[in-house]
């Protein structure tokens, strides 16, 4: 059976560099990481998980919560926290709080008892008595996609507000001067900041505000779907809508057909999230395409360097750039492509 010594062999380095790497105490290159992780695969090297938690006094387990599992955002923020966490020799914890803060709180307490070694929370939006507590243990933090107000701890977000502002321009540039918006369940960061934008945009080109084109889509299919139809029941609907999230933008798409209206002649669109099917549906989406496997990677990055240094100071905020991706669903195919935001 290979010991840490065999590893240290194959992979030219100490057998203290082994254990830093594969016990996550202490950061190292990403060089020395890699010849470490790949050594101890070759030699089917495992490391006692008992033995090694009594001595390190740590659990080598690592959770995400996440508000919603079986959305297509955070499975691909699941994937990017687990790729840089596994080659550390961290195991994930996965909990789905179904926006639910009573649900959100039990886990944290839980993962508490169990004494994980690290904690990303997309949180539900709401700050209370145990997530204040929380930020003053030894247990490292990281908050991922929302923030609440309250204790600074570190997070890695998109930049929302620009997000909002250049969805909201593109369709002024095509000359809509009607823009509705589904925004996500209010009280949560990216709704607000979201909102923040569209209203930024529309007032720097000279269009007032109009808080009745604004529908609370609850983040949600089907309540989007129902507040679609409200907007496009009133005498002087919107003719074009930015759309908060990916379910809710599947929820405007069937309530815009429901009602015998095309897109984009009818009603052009413009969603977040680019999901697999954006590119595939009739007509084609163009969408504010989020990097969310980056936007985990980032998270994953930031918590083990909070687990091996938690005296290091690192950025409290980490905002990362989504693209504008241009395709029918506003009319202007003509100039489909990929735009950064700006």
């Amino acid at each position: 059976m290979a010991t840490a010594r065999d590893v240290a062999r194959l992979a030219g380095v100490s057998t203290s560099t082994v254990s830093h790497v594969l016990n996550g105490t202490r950061v190292v290159s990403d060089e020395l990481r890699v010849r470490v992780t790949d050594a101890a695969r070759e030699l089917g090297y495992e490391a006692n998980a008992v033995a090694r938690s009594l001595k390190t006094r740590r659990s080598h387990t690592i959770a995400l919560i996440t508000p919603d599992i079986g959305n297509p955002f955070f499975t691909s923020v699941v994937r990017g926290v687990e790729d840089v966490i596994g080659a550390r020799g961290f195991t994930l914890i996965l909990g789905n709080t179904a926006e639910d803060v009573h649900r959100e709180e039990a886990y944290l307490r839980l993962l508490g008892a169990q004494r994980v070694d690290g904690i990303i929370l997309v949180p539900s939006g709401e700050r209370y008595p145990y997530l204040d507590r929380l930020m003053h243990t030894k247990t490292a933090v990281v908050m991922l996609d929302r923030i609440v107000s309250g204790p600074p701890v570190p997070a890695v977000v998109l930049d929302n507000v620009d997000a909002g502002r250049v969805a909201t321009r593109h369709l002024l540039a095509l000359g809509h001067r009607r823009i509705g918006l589904i925004s996500g369940r209010p009280g949560i960061s990216t709704s607000a900041e979201r909102l923040a934008g569209y209203r930024m945009e529309l007032e720097l080109s000279g269009i007032e505000f109009d808080l009745a084109l604004v529908m609370d889509g609850q983040s949600r299919l089907e309540e989007a779907g129902r507040v679609t139809s409200l907007l496009l029941e009133l005498p002087d609907r919107p003719t074009a809508l930015v759309v908060g999230n990916n379910l809710m933008t599947i929820g405007a798409v069937a309530a815009i057909e429901a009602h015998g209206l095309t897109i984009p002649g009818d009603v052009a669109l413009v969603g977040f999230d680019d999901a697999i099917w954006a590119d595939v549906l009739h007509p084609r989406l163009t969408t504010i395409a989020q990097p969310t496997y980056e936007l985990g990677r980032a998270a994953a990055e930031l918590l083990m360097r909070r687990i091996a240094s938690p005296e290091v100071q690192v950025p409290l905020r980490t905002a990362m750039s989504g693209h504008l991706i241009v395709r029918e669903s506003c009319g202007a195919a003509a100039v489909r492509g990929r735009v950064a935001l700006s």
